[in-house]
């Protein structure tokens, strides 16, 4: 006979009392599901298995962070090289796809490979005593980074139900999962669980260095491009690049870059919900002052470029996107030949408001959300965008705006001064592109306190390599098993 692993010790009844019997214990399944953050999938053109090129000579494979991948295909091209493979002409949310396996399996195929060294741990980890009782099956879930976490969310609970399908197979019993996260990827696991009504079928969910309301490095590296630290870090700037020209027009055109700036709930370390700083003198002007950075920032063209006559000039500069970068080829506003099929002239600044609203909307849907058994691990003491800071000083020649990983903002005074702001390198704590505040959850309702190992931050810490860190991978074992020990009590009482 065959026993569920909670009621190997009840009576049983109806047996013969002549004979021996043997009793199997039927083991759960509480399968790992591990959620990767934005740049972690790879992408492929939808409707190709990835090789190959397409008729316009463009790889099908669009997305791969690896150096090889990279270098071939995209150093030293301009731009609209890198919109082409990621935005294609227009955003469109079945533009791209996972470019995993069929079936699909583990999902390992769909992410970076950095990620698999820990994905390994887990899978070949002696459980102890736990694995008498449960079983721990290691899966990946990508998702296309450019589209809409609330899509991505649905993606993933649709994933969780083929996975228990799969587990139930095998060990006949399995009725939750535990999803682990990284970055982005805490986004759409909270998505999975409130919007798309997975949170049932959720156990639990371990958070690494989520932005949970948003990073203001978002905003300095649409405004100035990409750091390019540590080795990914790098790739990523020169792929995604060094400058608002290269980043804006990808960013710029994709809700799941836009969905990471701060929300309304963010603030930074100290508290304070004006994140951007203009320092003129003993002048400081900080945005958000209504607290919606929509609104005062994020709709707002951020043209940097000074009038010519001598009037002081009203060009809002530190608004977060230049119009012209958005796409070069049609400039702020003209047109081409698929302009004419689409009936008239492209706006790109009306497309990117739209993209924003589904931004915003998502941010207000999701809210201050969390699973009801939530812990998570953030990095700090690593120079990070927490806040942002222009400093604004006399201007005597005419210079490039978009400066390699620099940002300068042209205007003139009211006293007829020309000026320029100065984007000031990150300053504040965090992990180098999350500061505390935001992956801590700060400015939104206490998380619950359910026990060990709680919500932890480590030293040094640093966002892309965070699962590489003992610390971190011991801390997400110590979740998992948490998580456990409650299934256990939960059913034994």
């Amino acid at each position: 006979m065959e026993l569920p692993w909670n009621e190997v010790d009840k009576l049983l009844s109806g047996l013969a009392t002549d004979v021996p019997h043997e009793a199997k214990v039927r083991r759960e399944a509480i399968p790992l599901v591990f959620v990767p953050g934005i740049m972690g999938s790879r992408l492929r053109l939808a409707g190709t298995d990835g090789s190959g090129e397409n008729a316009q000579g463009l790889p099908n494979l669009r997305w791969e962070p690896s150096a090889g991948w990279l270098f071939k295909n995209c150093s030293g091209e301009p731009p609209e090289h890198r919109k082409a493979l990621l935005i294609g002409e227009v955003f469109d949310p079945g533009y791209l796809e996972v470019d995993e396996a069929k079936p699909v399996g583990d999902g390992f195929r769909g992410i970076m490979e950095e990620y698999r060294s820990f994905l390994e741990i887990l899978r070949t980890r002696d459980w102890g005593p736990l694995a008498r009782l449960f079983e721990f099956p290691v899966y990946a879930c990508g998702y296309n980074w450019t589209g809409d976490a609330a899509v991505a969310g649905a993606r993933v609970a649709k994933r969780i139900d083929e996975i228990m399908a799969e587990a139930r197979q095998v060990t006949g019993r399995c009725e939750k999962v535990i999803l682990i996260s990284h970055s982005m990827g805490g986004l759409v696991t909270r998505a999975a669980a409130k919007l798309a009504g997975a949170e049932g079928k959720v156990l639990g969910i371990v958070h690494g260095v989520q932005p949970a309301w948003g990073a203001a490095a978002a905003y300095w590296r649409i405004k100035a491009g990409f750091e390019g630290s540590w080795i990914v870090g790098r790739l990523t700037s020169r792929f995604l690049g060094s400058s608002a020209p290269h980043v804006t027009i990808i960013l710029g055109n994709a809700i799941g870059g836009l969905e990471l700036l701060p929300t309304k709930q963010y603030v930074i370390n100290d508290g304070r919900k004006q994140w951007l700083f203009i320092v003129d003198g003993k002048k400081v002007t900080a945005m958000p002052r209504s607290g919606n950075p929509y609104d005062e920032i994020y709709r707002v063209k951020g043209q940097c470029a000074k009038p010519k006559s001598g009037a002081p000039s009203t060009n809002t500069w530190w608004g977060l996107v230049d119009p012209a970068l958005l796409d070069p080829a049609r400039g702020s506003g003209g047109g081409n030949a698929l302009d004419d099929l689409l009936g008239g002239a492209f706006d790109p600044w009306g497309n990117y408001l739209g993209l924003l609203a589904t931004a915003e909307g998502f941010h207000a849907s999701l809210g201050t959300y969390t699973h009801p058994y939530t812990y998570s691990f953030h990095g700090r003491g690593e120079k990070t965008a927490e806040f942002i800071r222009f400093d604004c000083e006399s201007n005597w020649v005419w210079s490039d705006p978009y400066r390699t990983r620099g940002f300068l903002g042209f205007y003139r005074n009211e006293k007829g001064e020309d000026m320029q702001a100065v984007l000031q390198d990150p300053g504040g704590d965090g992990d180098g592109t999350v500061p505390v505040s935001s992956a801590t959850f700060q400015g939104g309702p206490p998380l619950p306190d359910r026990g060990a190992p709680g919500h932890r931050g480590f030293d040094g810490l640093e966002h892309q390599p965070a699962f590489e860190s003992g610390e971190a991978q011991r801390f997400t074992i110590a979740g998992i098993t948490a998580l456990v020990a409650r299934r256990y009590a939960e059913l034994r009482g």
